[in-house]
């Protein structure tokens, strides 16, 4: 049987022990799930609801969401939800067990370790949780998960930028969702459980400690993008297009010399249509990506190597010197010697 425990203390100098305790205890709430078997939450009963997609679902609103703040709190087991979605950016992180989604009625399932950033908006449902089945939700605004997150990550390669793209608060398509499969990941394990003992405990520094772990968090699931050579352990998707991640690995990897047509080819779709996709799903025509890693291996080869800019440039795929310099100086705010003396910092 779970084990009850009085969850509204805060505890200085807590340990993983007592951080594993305290999360797999019994909580008010799910005490009277278990009492009262195929029963939701009351809140339910007076929350606001909205349309999307041409379903009613309810809108799950964190109180006070300040702009430097991360609201977290662990999901009640022995229950399941009705259709809801976040006016926010809200991150799911299985601590223990699994969790079966239903993602506009498409099945998910997240395991121990594993990862989901949910777009604003993107409706789903979580099916029942057993009792080792712990599910931590972390809520923030839009600006907050850019600015501390991807704003300093944004110039290493598609992936990070597409990220920026589909949480920016101009884009109108929210219904992306981003899994990592972190759970071989002991780096990520031991953030988390960091981030959760501060959150828990009661030390001075808290709530910048928290803010630290969560970037240290997400610098590591984008090391994890790096090193990911078959594309298995970071997955995006949104209930429109499956496939427009596929899209820019394929770019990322062939920008020297892929066009549009090739793509249509490796992908068979006309290349209108790839062009047209890409600039709804990135805000950026195939060009202009391109462009940009093409300048991303620029990069890399002027703090790696000491050949001259324009042979790097020309090997790169750039044929105007005068465009490079431009395409550089507008991305980077410096010229590529700058850059190279700098060591890319």
């Amino acid at each position: 049987m779970p084990v009850s425990h009085k969850w509204n203390v805060r505890k200085e100098d807590m340990d993983a022990k007592e951080l594993d305790l305290l999360l797999r205890s019994v909580t008010p709430a799910e005490q009277r799930y278990l009492d009262n078997p195929d029963t939701i939450s009351a809140r339910y009963a007076n929350m606001e609801r909205q349309q999307i997609h041409g379903r009613e679902v309810y809108c799950l609103r964190p109180d006070r969401l300040a702009d430097d703040e991360i609201h977290l709190r662990k999901d009640s087991r022995f229950t399941s939800t009705p259709y809801y979605s976040h006016p926010n950016v809200n991150i799911n992180y299985i601590y223990s067990g699994h969790c079966d989604y239903l993602i506009d009625d498409a099945p998910i399932t997240l395991y121990k370790g594993d990862i989901c950033i949910f777009d604003i908006d993107v409706v789903r449902r979580k099916l029942v949780l057993g009792q080792d089945d712990i599910v931590i939700n972390l809520n923030m605004t839009q600006g907050f998960f850019k600015d501390s997150v991807f704003h300093k990550a944004g110039q290493q390669n598609i992936f990070s930028d597409f990220l920026v793209q589909v949480l920016s608060t101009t884009n109108t398509a929210h219904d992306h969702y981003m899994i990592f499969r972190a759970g071989e990941s002991p780096e990520i394990e031991r953030l988390f459980k960091q981030l959760l003992i501060e959150y828990y405990g009661d030390e001075p520094l808290r709530k910048h400690m928290i803010q630290s772990y969560f970037k240290l968090i997400f610098l590591q699931l984008l090391r994890l993008h790096q090193t990911d050579s078959t594309n298995d352990l970071v997955q995006i998707a949104t209930t429109r297009s499956q496939n427009i991640i596929e899209v820019l690995y394929y770019i990322e990897a062939h920008a020297i010399d892929c066009t549009l047509t090739q793509l249509g080819t490796q992908f068979g779709y006309h290349p209108k249509y790839i062009s047209a996709r890409l600039k709804e799903e990135t805000g950026m025509s195939f060009k202009q990506i391109q462009t940009r890693e093409r300048l991303r291996l620029v990069c890399e080869r002027l703090v790696q190597t000491d050949e001259p800019i324009h042979n790097i440039a020309t090997s790169c795929g750039f044929t105007n010197m005068t465009a490079f310099y431009r395409a550089f100086s507008a991305r980077y705010d410096m010229t590529p010697m700058q850059y190279r003396k700098q060591g890319g910092q």
